[in-house]
């Protein structure tokens, strides 16, 4: 009798534990996954604002209300058929990373805001586009995806539209690299204004270190964009995305 009894503790504290495991679990995903809900209409709301403009779609009158609600606005990036579309900010105080963990409107956002990288602005030789590795699969949670060959070849078109201007890049490479490793690629040190010889060696290295070949290459000297976000193939990793201006 006694032995039942003790099985029916056991059992009783076993399911109070395992019942408390999961609202614990439940709980914290939720404080996760709500406010990242939030954090995505907002900038459906911010999307919205644009798309009312598409009468004036070749004219920089589209972007003015949202220059209007941050002067750090740098332009629009989308890739069609993904979740990449979004608005780009580009930080103009002495913290290049303050867009990480803040929304458009400057609020704390888990989510962040995808900003362009220290010692470059959108019309450097070559600047990087930072977003963060969403497991929902929003921001650059799919930016992985481009180390298959045919996907990114389906995806090779990112279509980056500025304040004056609109710019098509062409995906040439992917690479992924553990930063603080003995053989880490610093891709982020080829940003902004390169000589002719730092030009070529870029591209060599960036050929190199690839993932993927998808057959296309710059042809003669032409901006590079680069899209970076974090890697979980190993502690402290991050996977990029180049692509040279076509249009």
């Amino acid at each position: 009798m006694n032995n039942k009894k003790g099985k029916n503790i056991i059992v009783l504290v076993l399911a109070i534990f395992l019942v408390g495991v999961l609202v614990y679990s439940l709980y914290h995903g939720l404080i996760i996954y709500i406010p990242q809900m939030q954090e995505q209409s907002r900038f459906s709301t911010i999307k919205s604002m644009v798309d009312k403009k598409k009468q004036q779609e070749n004219s920089p009158a589209k972007f003015n209300k949202l220059v209007r609600m941050n002067s750090d606005f740098s332009g629009w990036l989308k890739i069609k058929k993904t979740k990449i579309d979004y608005p780009v900010v580009i930080p103009r105080g002495k913290d290049s990373e303050y867009y990480l963990h803040r929304d458009f409107d400057k609020n704390y956002s888990f989510s962040g805001t995808p900003y362009i990288g220290a010692g470059a602005n959108e019309n450097s030789d070559s600047f990087i586009i930072y977003a963060h590795n969403m497991n929902n699969g929003t921001m650059f949670g799919n930016l992985d995806y481009y180390k298959d060959k045919d996907w990114a070849k389906e995806h090779k078109l990112i279509e980056f539209e500025t304040i004056r201007e609109k710019r098509k890049y062409c995906v040439f490479a992917a690479l992924q690299t553990k930063v603080g490793s003995k053989d880490e690629y610093k891709y982020y040190n080829r940003t902004g204004y390169l000589n002719k010889k730092d030009y070529e060696n870029f591209i060599k290295e960036i050929k190199d270190n690839s993932l993927i070949d998808i057959g296309t290459y710059p042809k003669g000297r032409t901006q590079i964009l680069m899209l970076s976000t974090c890697s979980y193939h190993t502690e402290n990793g991050r996977f990029v995305v180049l692509a040279y201006r076509s249009e």
